[in-house]
């Protein structure tokens, strides 16, 4: 093996390291967004659970186009900043349920 073809399997390497990690996590927020749309749901939220499981299904079937793409690490930080913003809209949700 040449050194420039070592280089080259490094290169693919890193990757399908790279692309199996962005998968992972495409995966673990599509979790995270099917449990929020369930607590959306028992928070009498159904519109905001509704567009959560949109959200999450289109996530898993993009999953191996998201690993692959430039692009894939942008629309995942945008997937988890979604996240956190239905999170916290959820858990004032929750506390006003709670005090009512």
């Amino acid at each position: 093996m040449t050194t420039r073809s070592k280089a080259l399997a490094l290169v693919n390497d890193v990757d399908a390291c790279r692309a199996g990690g962005q998968m992972i996590v495409a995966s673990r927020y599509a979790e995270c967004l099917h449990r929020l749309a369930r607590q959306a749901s028992e928070l009498n939220l159904g519109e905001l659970a509704n567009r959560l499981t949109d959200v999450a299904d289109l996530i898993e079937r993009m999953a191996d186009d998201t690993a692959v793409d430039e692009r894939g690490g942008i629309e995942l930080r945008r997937a988890g900043e979604l996240i956190g913003t239905v999170e916290a809209a959820v858990r004032r949700a929750a506390r006003r349920a709670t005090l009512h």
